[in-house]
């Protein structure tokens, strides 16, 4: 097992009966979700995908596990394995018939990160006579990215961009290191024509991506969009430092309310059942709004582990209910129409459960919460927010650290199942911490959510700046021991870059309306060394500069 198991890779990418019984008021009505049609198992064969590596560092190469994906890009539970010696092996697709799989690949050059293997757009399916069909991995990984590339291309050139030199030549380089590789008759020259092929693809689908995103940004020209961060390290530092470097960077600010909280100089919102201490968080949001900031809060219902007190873990469903019409009119009552938006639901696409709900469940009571919202404050948005954006989970069978109880949703399906039930939310919100994915991969990602016909949020998003000398003597982020992730080991002036590169894909989408730094301050950061400031007395790092500089160019300053 490489370092990054299972846990702490769920970790960072950050029980009653099926249908509703109960209705507290007229805000829960039942919700029956529509059976998802599958394809009865049949007998089948076996696929696998036999690597070869040509790496020249240490490694790991391969991480031993992998998961499966759906024609669509949903991840499902399947019996896929991965190791070095036998490959990706799958023979059981749980009655999904055409599908693609994701494997963590090290491609020195570029970066150690999950990739999808799709026939190049065609997806796989499983032999039908029993046999066992191998393919090459190298040759397999190659294919989908540079025939994705090609289909990306001539996408975006008939939105009228063409490529730079630069640009072309890259994916004119993948291209024939691609075709080489497949007219290549010896096995270790063929794995390494694909890793180069896939390499320079790599490189030539992100340039493309941002070129194409700042030509529509200077094609459209200034639009709304909102900046933002999570305003917590106003208790974490003298306040006014805090205003006066919040205020310079953001518009828009998030104001958490988790019941039961652990981080430094921020209370419990709700310790007791029923005893909400509104009076620091209104002390906060007063001196956000009286900065001008546009203020959300969040979240009205995450029922997460560290977050969860016992007395709401141990709730019926029919308790949780009530409770939640409670607790969404009392805390949306007292704010009315301060508040820009509510995040009505945080992580429940069957990631943060704690009150063990099932799916339809969950959908009941994002309605009710929805509803009574609604109700209270008419003006104010309704967002959901998901996390997990590519859903490695599906296949680890896991909410949070529990083992799950009923099959799991992707967070694009989840929303589905909420706009299919007439869930009345008004903004998408999907975080996006570094997900261990390219820039390509990641916008290709977001892009599916456009047709939900709601304003996108990026409600969270980060990336380290790697270890410095305080985490590493206080042990909280060591020296990696693994290949770099992404285009060489985390450090200040690369968590910059990818901030510009996350905030110009964003910005350069007219459907997408914020995207949320999370956190401002290193030291108490969710990921380590994920701040803006370095420390309380507010050192800016590059990726502050990096922002502001953003701004200035798109007029937003």
């Amino acid at each position: 097992m490489s370092s990054m198991n299972r846990r702490d890779f769920l970790r960072q990418s950050t029980v009653a009966a099926a249908g509703v019984a109960f209705a507290p008021s007229a805000f829960a009505a039942p919700t029956v979700l529509t059976p998802r049609r599958v394809r009865p198992r049949t007998a089948a064969g076996t696929l696998v995908f036999r690597p070869t590596f040509v790496q020249r560092g240490v490694g790991p190469h391969l991480l031993d596990w992998a998961y499966a994906t759906d024609h669509k890009w949903d991840a499902f539970h399947s019996n896929i394995t991965a190791s070095p010696d036998t490959g990706v092996v799958i023979s059981d697709t749980e009655g999904h018939e055409r599908f693609g799989v994701d494997v963590r690949w090290n491609v020195e050059g570029f970066g150690y990160l999950f990739l999808t293997a799709d026939n190049g757009g065609e997806h796989y399916t499983l032999p039908s006579d029993g046999r066992t069909v191998e393919l090459d991995l190298n040759v397999e990984l190659a294919k989908s990215r540079v025939l994705r590339n090609r289909r990306r291309l001539a996408q975006h050139v008939a939105d009228g961009w063409q490529p730079s030199r630069e640009v072309d030549g890259l994916l004119g380089l993948s291209d024939g290191l691609y075709e080489d590789a497949t007219r290549a008759t010896d096995e270790t020259r063929r794995a390494q024509l694909a890793q180069d092929a896939l390499r320079h693809a790599l490189w030539a689908g992100e340039r493309m991506e941002l070129e194409k995103a700042r030509h529509d940004i200077a094609r459209r020209g200034r639009r709304d969009f909102f900046i933002g961060c999570d305003a917590r390290a106003f208790f974490q530092m003298d306040p006014d430092t805090f205003l006066d470097l919040f205020t310079e960077l953001f518009d828009y600010a998030t104001v958490t309310y988790y019941l039961r909280y652990s981080a430094s100089g921020v209370t419990d919102f709700e310790p007791a059942e029923g005893d909400k201490r509104f009076d620091t968080r209104d002390v906060l949001v007063d001196r956000l709004r009286g900065r001008g900031l546009t203020v959300e809060g969040r979240p009205l219902f995450w029922p997460y582990p560290s977050v969860t007190p016992d007395w709401l873990r141990n709730k019926s469903y029919d308790d949780v209910l009530r409770y939640v019409e409670r607790h969404v009119r009392e805390v949306v009552g007292h704010y009315g129409d301060r508040m820009y938006a509510w995040e009505v639901v945080n992580e429940f696409h069957d990631w943060a459960n704690e009150t063990q709900l099932t799916p339809e469940q969950t959908v009941a009571v994002t309605r009710l919460a929805c509803e009574v919202a609604r109700d209270t404050a008419p003006n104010v948005h309704r967002l959901i927010n998901n996390c997990c954006p590519f859903a490695e989970y599906v296949q680890l069978k896991k909410w949070g650290e529990r083992d799950a109880l009923y099959p799991q949703r992707t967070p694009w399906e989840f929303m589905r199942d909420l706009v299919d039930a007439d869930v009345d939310f008004t903004i998408t919100g999907q975080q996006m911490y570094f997900p261990y994915r390219d820039l390509q991969d990641t916008i290709v990602l977001i892009e599916r959510f456009e047709q939900f016909g709601r304003p996108v949020q990026l409600t969270e998003v980060g990336a380290s700046s790697g270890p410095s000398r305080r985490s590493v003597l206080d042990g909280s982020l060591d020296f990696p021991t693994e290949p770099y992730i992404w285009h060489r080991p985390w450090d200040e002036a690369l968590q910059a870059d990818w901030l510009e590169g996350l905030y110009t894909l964003a910005y350069s989408k007219p459907w997408i309306e914020a995207c949320n730094w999370y956190d401002f301050l290193d030291g108490v950061s969710w990921l380590p060394n994920g701040g803006l400031v370095r420390d309380a007395q507010g050192e800016p790092k590059p990726a502050f500069h990096r922002l502001l500089k953003l701004k200035q160019e798109w007029g937003l300053g």
